[in-house]
Order: structure tokens, then sequence, then C-alpha cells
């Protein structure tokens, strides 16, 4: 099979993709020895992969056959008109009823068939007639990561415990609002819209397109400029500041001060987490902690304070289960992680 990283698939990805299709309507004894293994390494997709079988199965192929580009377009066409209740259903915990699981699947399945079944050229009027979204809200939970496409074709890679929210006011300018950490892969247009992210911490960043990194958790906020130029603006007490970023620079803006530094960085280091690993650079407990809280929403108390004066060098991969990175810092750092209480846990030395 084509190597594809589909950690990063939606359900509309997985629905797209024709290996997965393939498996799904024509399964094998290869696509099936590959499916059931790539699912037993990624319990976390399960949910995901669930839906995307479903809508599958649920729908009926017609015969004629589409290029890969008005293909795509007819699956964004699908998403679009039910883009509300695919945001629904990611976002459900764990525990809700299947009942109105399986009643927002319907509505999948009704509406590709609704548009499968017409002719190829009445499909092409509809998509020319259809209004792109102006505006929605897409949110990860904790431990959970999420690849999405905008309107524009750009591409953003939310980290856990993100929100991100697009608004497109005029034809002239993107904006998207950004809470916690996002990767992004800004589209160029022709005509040069303006694409901006807002922090919500007197920071805003202007691009035309570009590749860069956004990480506001916790107390600051870092910027690192992978490709491309960016375009800084810092909202302060005199006025507003404008920092202009070349590929490998890094701005760090500090939430409850106020300060700010520009310098170069190791953009691989800011990066690693884009490819499931986390590299560590005299990594302490301290950074364990904001991890664990920023990525799992966990509370760990270090209570022995020379613990704190241990740190290492290297690197692991991040697996978006609490009990296992838990695992993975406890053999690095040689420490114990108990349980305290609901809400918080606490570091022992072995």
């Amino acid at each position: 099979m084509t190597p594809k990283d589909y950690r990063y698939y939606t359900a509309r990805d997985f629905a797209l993709d024709e290996e997965f299709q393939q498996w799904i309507l024509h399964p094998g004894i290869k696509s099936n020895a590959f499916w059931e293994s790539w699912i037993t390494q990624h319990p976390e997709k399960k949910e995901t992969i669930e839906t995307a079988m479903t809508l599958i199965r649920t729908v009926r192929f017609r015969s004629y056959s589409l290029a890969e580009k008005d293909k795509g377009e007819l699956w964004d066409a699908i998403w679009d008109k039910i883009g509300s209740d695919e945001m629904e259903l990611e976002t459900e915990w764990p525990g809700i009823k299947s009942k109105k699981k399986w009643t927002t699947l319907s509505k999948y399945a009704a509406a590709v068939l609704l548009i499968l079944v017409t002719t190829l050229a009445l499909w092409k009027m509809t998509v020319h007639k259809t209004a792109i979204p102006r505006s929605f809200t897409v949110q990860t939970r904790a431990g959970e990561i999420k690849k999405v496409m905008l309107p524009d074709s750009s591409e953003v890679l939310m980290n856990a415990n993100s929100r991100l929210v697009y608004h497109q006011k005029d034809a002239h300018a993107r904006e998207v609002w950004l809470e916690g950490e996002a990767y992004f892969d800004v589209k160029h247009t022709v005509d040069q819209k303006a694409f901006l992210v807002h922090t919500y911490d007197n920071i805003s960043i202007d691009v035309l397109g570009t590749r860069f990194n956004v990480n506001s958790f916790g107390k600051r906020i870092s910027v690192v400029l992978q490709q491309g130029k960016i375009k800084l603006s810092i909202a302060e007490n005199q006025g507003e500041t404008q920092l202009y970023l070349k590929p490998g620079e890094v701005v760090n803006y500090n939430k409850e001060s106020g300060n700010y530094a520009k310098s170069n960085t190791d953009t691989s280091q800011a990066l690693s987490w884009t490819h499931g690993r986390l590299i560590m650079d005299h990594y302490s407990l301290n950074d364990v902690a904001s991890f664990m809280k920023n990525i799992f929403d966990k509370n760990v108390i270090i209570q022995h304070k020379k613990l704190l004066q241990d740190s290492v060098s290297g690197s692991m991969p991040i697996v978006y289960n609490a009990d296992t990175m838990l695992m993975q810092f406890s053999k690095v750092f040689e420490v114990q992680f108990k349980q305290h209480n609901k809400d918080e846990i606490w570091v022992q030395k072995q």
C-alpha cells in the first residue's frame, strides 16, 4: 500500500481515501492485515474509522468515474453541506448514546446520495451555486489532534486542547482565532488575499503564503516561522509594534508582562509534534507538568523541589494517551506518577 500518515485523517479524509474505500467495499487478505494492524496501533482513531466505514457502507456509488480534481470538489461540496453535523460528531464525548450518532450518519448518507444520483453536469451547476461557509469553529479534546482543511485549501494541524475559529468577512481577507497550538500551511492566492491569525492575547499574524507554528499554551505565545514571511502585530499601551519574521526565527511573547523577544531557533524542535515526536532539550519535570496540562489537561504536582534539578535531553514518540506518556516520562526521569485524587497526579522518586 502507498505510505500515508493516517494519524491526522478525519472521517472525511478516510472516506475520500481510495485505499480505505477499497478495503471497506472489497476487503482482501493484504488490506485486512494492514488496516487491522493500523487500528490496533492507533486506538484513538477507532471512532473516526467507524464513522468513515459506516458512511462508505451506507452509500452506493454510481459507476461513472470522476477526475481526481472533480472528485475532491464533490466531497468538499458534500462536507460543506453537512459540516456542522461533522463537527458535532467529531467533538462528541464517549458515553453519548449511539442514537444521536446514527442520526448524524444518516444525514451524511442522505446528503451524499442526494448528490451522487445526479448527473455530473447537474452536479457542476450545483457546486457553483453552493455558497462557501463563511465561518465555523473546530475544537480538539484532551489527547486529540486534528487536521483541518479551510475553505481556501489552507491546512491547519491542531494540537490537543485547542480551538480554531475561522471567519471570512469579505472577499479580501481570511481570519482565524486560535487558542492552544496549531501548525499552519497557508495557501497563497493569486489576488494576494490576506490571512490573519489572532491569539486573543494582543498578537496578530499577517500572512500571504507560508508555513508556521503558533503555540499559545500557558503564560506565553511562541510563533515559529518555517517557510515564507509573516508580520506580527503586538498591541501595547503606547500603540502597536510590528515585527517581521524570516524562516528559522521565533518570537516569544509573555502574556503577563507583555515582554517579547525575537531570535533564531531550530524549527525542527518546535515542529516535532507535527511528526509525532517530542524533542527534549534540558527537559525538566516542570516541562513534563506543562506538557501534561496542555495536551491532556492533567495536573502534575511536584512536591519535592529537588526533583526539579534533574533534566534530560533526547526525544520520544508522542502517544496521545495520558497513561502511556506518563509511563514514558517515568522511565526517563526515574520517578513514579501517582494519582492523588481526581484532579492531581503527584510525582515521587522511585
